[in-house]
């Protein structure tokens, strides 16, 4: 199989706008990219998400078109980051307007994928909230939005989160044992298990690592198995979330590519990356340039019969 490379645009759509960010991905050398919807929302009159049904397809089908055009393929996007806030009703009915609109802008990209994290100890208002109300919470969350990614014909990939920054302990979802047991149950109804995956991020897995019994990320790799179907890489020293280039900080990069040859990954590797990291703006794009380069040359060094002219 042919290995492809991608890179998380959200930064250059931040700063060029969406279509000019997916022209930056091909002219650095993207093969696909993770096109970020996160910064949408229903609630601002002044987001495509808050325009007409016509308007909304009509923008995210150019999109799509462009990117043919390019001849780039949107492998996935990035739906919601935050699906819950503790004490705030308002909000949290709006994260599944928000998220039905994340599948439908999935679906009209053409890509298979949206990503979304899981309730969040960032959102709680105690650094220990109750296990079986974070359990019930996210059962009901995700239930809710898969019945938007059965509507249109997407999956959703819960991703692997880490520790919880501000209060410096691991995210309730960050250990692995929680993450598993809580995907597992929410996968067993009906048919959700067709429309409800994984998307690994290392790094967030190597932060939580440094809390009790939670793994490495090769070992995490080999606990999730084939329900990985997309990627975060990213890279970073397990004490904060620098979004480095892989093999810049202290993840074991060999095993977790043993680890996804032995679960049968065969998707695109996308990197998720802090790309302002050697300049605001000014170098971001040599930055992504850079790391296209760095994980196509591992790829051809690893997998040279996938690359053979």
């Amino acid at each position: 199989m042919k290995r492809r490379v991608s890179l998380s645009t959200g930064y250059y759509q931040h700063h060029y706008g969406n279509e000019r960010a997916i022209e930056i991905a091909k002219k650095i050398g993207c093969d696909a990219i993770d096109f970020s919807l996160t910064g949408m929302d229903v609630a601002n009159p002044n987001s495509i998400y808050a325009k007409s049904e016509e308007e909304f397809v009509a923008y995210f089908t150019a999109l799509k078109n462009r990117a043919d055009e390019l001849g780039i393929e949107i492998c996935q996007t990035h739906g919601r980051i935050t699906t819950y806030q503790e004490g705030k009703d308002e909000f949290n009915e709006t994260v599944f307007r928000n998220a039905r609109l994340d599948c439908y802008a999935t679906k009209l990209l053409g890509a298979p994928y949206t990503v979304m994290h899981d309730i969040s100890t960032c959102g709680m208002l105690s650094p220990n909230p109750d296990p079986t109300f974070m359990r019930e919470k996210s059962f009901e969350i995700f239930n809710r939005i898969l019945a938007y990614a059965k509507e249109f014909g997407v999956t959703v990939a819960t991703e692997t989160l880490g520790d919880a920054p501000p209060r410096d302990c691991v995210d309730f979802f960050g250990s692995t044992d929680e993450y598993l047991m809580t995907y597992n149950r929410i996968a067993a109804v009906g048919e959700n298990a067709k429309y409800f995956k994984m998307c690994l991020d290392p790094g967030h897995t190597n932060k939580a690592s440094r809390f009790g019994n939670n793994p490495k990320v090769p070992t995490a790799v080999r606990m999730m198995g084939g329900n990985i179907v997309c990627l975060h890489l990213n890279d970073n020293d397990t004490l904060t979330d620098q979004h480095k280039i892989p093999f810049t900080g202290t993840i074991d990069w060999n095993d977790t590519f043993n680890a996804l040859d032995e679960i049968g990954y065969s998707g695109i590797y996308n990197m998720e990356l802090h790309l302002p990291a050697y300049g605001e703006k000014e170098m971001a794009i040599e930055t992504g340039a850079f790391a296209i380069k760095v994980l196509r040359t591992y790829l051809k060094k690893r997998y040279p019969q996938d690359f053979a002219e």
